[in-house]
């Protein structure tokens, strides 16, 4: 790990300074029903304990090494970066476990604390391929101004760190839980959400923070993400008598101005807190070369899909488009699959986790935020499904994921890492 020194957050209520040995965990959870609204709560003797526990430069130290495991997904290298993660925590007292979810690509999963409800603390173990247009080094992390940048410093490196350190601070400062705060690095979130889905069936947990970028805001409500692939068959000819045969790539532009027409057609009926529905359509190819006229074209189309919306429901739309263009277009020949599905996160539970998170981050900052939605899809919706209360929050911006030059703002690692240590002590006292 690289030795750095880490910067002060002005204005946070802590001051840093040795661990403290851990005392034995209550047997005795509380009802979830009786506990004191988090809102109301303010810092005690409790909540300087874990925040005096928070290690600023090691949080920032494992942001360094976790940037430079590359984890790009495809193809899905994420064993680096997790066994980083792992070494990390267990050097530091938390025993972890790796868990093979694909060949190569395990799940790790770390807990503290005694019997009781279950917090869980889940961040992705892998980022998109760096691409092109650096100016700094994708794989190496740099500081400059307070921004560390890097492939993943954001998406979600900075989200591992974070949750890494305030599950170090919960365990090494001495409170008591009435429950156990748990750890989950998951695998392949950028692809197909193989690891979040085996981690929310077989470890689903009370709550879920899951830490992607939100530039520390609380995020109750999310967007899900449909991708389909539409190709259309076509006819080659000679292009000197392009009557004689099928042009695919009409026939996909024909769809995309269906899509188009749709797009703005949904932009009336927003949703409070994120927008409307979209589509986008990401990639086309087609044609053999500039002579022949094009007997294949395929699209991949994105559709984001809002909490008032299902998957299936989004699927049988873009079904219909094909089915009103192919009225209109005799002879079209085209097939659809999904390659991406993850359901919106509908904000379902009792909001107390999202009470309790607000409430921390006010407490630290002076500005709780508030409970606001996102348009980005999340593993947070795999454990609503199953069944477990879920808002996302975490360091970084999300309008710089996936970009060159990808950063994230020191001041909120060390924000959201204290936000996670004060809602894991509040939550299970």
């Amino acid at each position: 790990m690289l030795a750095v020194q880490a910067e002060r957050t002005p204005g946070l209520p802590c001051v840093l300074g040795g661990c403290h040995p851990v005392t034995g965990m209550s047997s005795s959870p509380r009802p979830l029903d009786e506990r004191p609204d988090p809102a109301t709560v303010h810092l005690d003797e409790r909540d300087r304990r874990l925040l005096e526990a928070v290690d600023d430069a090691e949080t920032l130290g494992l942001l360094f090494d976790l940037i430079a495991r590359r984890s790009e997904n495809p193809p899905g290298n994420e064993l680096s970066c997790a066994k980083a993660l792992s070494a990390w925590l267990e050097d530091r007292g938390v025993a972890c476990e790796l868990d093979e979810v694909l060949p190569g690509r395990p799940n790790l999963y770390a807990s503290v604390g005694g019997p009781g409800p279950t917090l869980v603390l889940c961040g992705h173990l892998d980022t998109v391929p760096a691409g092109r247009g650096w100016t700094h080094e994708p794989f190496q992390a740099t500081l400059a101004d307070g921004l560390v940048y890097g492939r993943g410093a954001c998406d979600m490196k900075a989200g591992l760190a974070a949750m890494a350190g305030a599950i170090v601070a919960v365990a090494s400062s001495g409170v008591s839980l009435r429950g156990s705060v748990a750890l989950h690095g998951v695998i392949d979130e950028e692809v197909g959400s193989a690891g979040a889905r085996k981690a929310a069936d077989e470890h689903p947990g009370d709550w879920v923070i899951v830490t992607e970028p939100t530039d520390c805001e609380v995020l109750s409500m999310g967007n899900g993400q449909a991708n389909f692939e539409i190709v259309f068959q076509g006819k080659a000819v000679h292009s000197s008598h392009p009557e004689d045969g099928r042009n695919a790539i009409s026939d996909a532009a024909a769809l995309v101005r269906l899509i188009e027409e749709e797009t703005h057609r949904l932009a009336l009926y927003p949703f409070q807190g994120i927008g409307p529905a979209t589509y986008s359509v990401c990639l086309i190819e087609g044609g053999r070369g500039g002579s022949t006229v094009a007997d294949r074209c395929q699209l991949t189309v994105d559709r984001r899909i809002l909490p008032s919306e299902s998957l299936e429901g989004a699927e049988a739309r873009i079904v219909q488009l094909i089915d009103e263009l192919a009225a209109k277009r005799p002879g079209l020949s085209c097939q659809m699959s999904r390659s991406v599905a993850f359901p919106p996160l509908r904000g379902t539970g009792s909001g107390y986790l999202a009470r309790a998170l607000a409430g921390a981050v006010g407490d630290l900052t002076g500005n709780g935020g508030g409970e606001k939605g996102m348009r980005f899809a999340t593993d947070a919706a795999w454990y609503e499904a199953a069944g477990c209360e879920a808002v996302v929050f975490g360091p970084g911006d999300v309008g710089v994921a996936h970009e060159p030059d990808e950063r994230v703002s020191v001041d909120t690692l060390y924000v959201a890492t204290r936000a996670l240590a004060l809602c894991c002590g509040r939550m299970l006292a």
